[in-house]
């Protein structure tokens, strides 16, 4: 089921709904990014908030959690050192949350920050 797409980047979550599928979308990547065209990245439902999480605060980070969930890590390297295939991948994970939470399979928590 698709969640999110880009110009670069889709979302889908997998046949069996347990987890979230980025890939990289062969036919528009540049000229320059080719080698990246079998880039596919499986996250667990319960890994998505990390993936979430980090998306927009810490590309080292991201990019080290993505690596464990990929057998492609030179292409995950190439990717997430793009500023350009990288931007539109933050774009990706936010758009693909929203979906997830409007169709219950993430659901969101208020949590006490501070509480003892």
């Amino acid at each position: 089921m698709p969640l999110a797409r880009g110009r670069f980047w889709n979302v889908a979550l997998s046949k069996a709904e347990d987890a979230v599928v980025l890939s990289l979308l062969r036919d528009s990547l540049p000229e320059e990014y080719r080698e990246l065209r079998e880039l596919k990245i499986e996250v667990p439902l319960e890994s998505w908030n990390r993936v979430q999480k980090h998306a927009r605060t810490d590309r080292k980070l991201l990019g080290g959690i993505m690596l464990d969930l990929t057998k492609q890590k030179d292409q995950l390297s190439a990717a997430v050192g793009s500023d350009r295939l990288f931007s539109e991948l933050q774009s990706v994970v936010t758009d693909a949350t929203i979906t997830l939470v409007e169709m219950a399979a993430l659901t969101l928590t208020q949590v006490d920050v501070g509480a003892d």
